[in-house]
């Protein structure tokens, strides 16, 4: 309904910290964000959205100004209400909530800029590493490296980060602040 919606925990830190350090490079930045209280750097363009769509069109509108890197750091939901109520659902009753998968922001970023540099980050909670790595190296399809976060041990919210590169091999990045692993993503583009 009109106040109640579907989110994670992501507090936005990790693209704050790859917007400004992309900035401090004196690279032109466009961020476009959900819901989040982070600074960004004078000069950045930010873009506020609320919903997978609005991102999505937002993302897609930026790039037609040609931009020769795209990161996909948002943590976009994957499922979005497939009807939206107008006002306020009242409790003491129950519903039930039909969801709709949301188009995948990365991919759809592809189609429109096949030859665009793109780094996507893979949010994985917990299991066998092999079986993390093997589902982030099938997004090698549609980026150039992906960033793997273990999300089982609160990356959300937190200022450091598990982090794992791959882009065909795999680099770990261990655990480091959230602010240095920018760093290090932006050295290897």
């Amino acid at each position: 309904d009109d106040l109640r919606y579907i989110t994670n925990p992501s507090s936005g830190k990790m693209g704050a910290a790859l917007a400004n350090e992309a900035a401090k490079r004196g690279w032109d930045v466009v961020a476009i964000a959900g819901p989040c209280d982070v600074k960004l750097k004078e000069g950045i363009v930010r873009v506020d959205v609320t919903s997978a769509s609005e991102m999505l069109n937002e993302a897609l509108n930026a790039l037609d100004e040609k931009f020769d890197l795209f990161i996909g750091v948002a943590a976009v939901a994957d499922f979005e209400p497939q009807t939206m109520f107008g006002g306020k659902i009242r409790s003491g009753r129950g519903i039930t909530l039909r969801l709709k998968p949301t188009k995948k922001i990365i991919a759809e970023v592809k189609r429109a800029h096949p030859d665009l540099r793109i780094i996507a980050f893979k949010a994985e909670f917990g299991g066998e590493l092999e079986s993390m790595f093997s589902s982030a190296k099938r997004m090698l399809e549609i980026a150039d490296m992906v960033v793997l976060n273990d999300v089982s041990g609160g990356v959300f919210g937190e200022d450091t980060s598990r982090a794992w590169l791959i882009n065909g091999g795999v680099k770990d990045f261990g655990t480091c602040e959230k602010t240095e692993l920018a760093k290090k993503i932006l050295d290897l583009v």
